[in-house]
């Protein structure tokens, strides 16, 4: 094979000089940096783990807040239909009896509830 010759196309013919290139200044006060916050985290490894909390957790509340919440719940329980409420005793086995009127099935659900060994949803 023959010899390659490489040209450059638009070649400088001078080049810059220092004293015409602009000098950027960074700041001239110097601050004092603190390291990321990402870096700083240490896990202490004797340290136990975090607790989950569950959905089935013991609320301690006041009278106050308790009548509050036996209100609301009462409430809610007198917005369902009767075939919400039967549906709710039928899946929790609250009654043996069918023929139970609606009325006291209302109320031994929202005794129930108000305990919390059942849940509407």
């Amino acid at each position: 094979m023959g010899k390659v010759v490489i040209t450059k196309v638009g070649e400088m013919k001078e080049t810059p000089k220092i004293e015409e290139v602009p000098i950027i200044k960074g700041s001239a006060r110097k601050t004092q940096k603190t390291f990321p916050k990402g870096i700083l985290k240490v896990r202490d490894p004797a340290k136990s783990p975090k607790r989950k909390t569950s959905k089935q957790t013991i609320k301690l509340v006041t009278e106050k807040g308790s009548k509050k919440y036996r209100k609301t719940l009462k409430q809610n329980i007198s917005k369902l239909s009767d075939d919400r409420i039967r549906q709710i005793v039928e899946k929790n086995g609250l009654l043996k009896n069918k023929n139970t009127p609606i009325s006291l099935q209302r109320e031994m659900v929202e005794g129930a509830v108000v305990s919390g060994f059942i849940s509407t949803k």
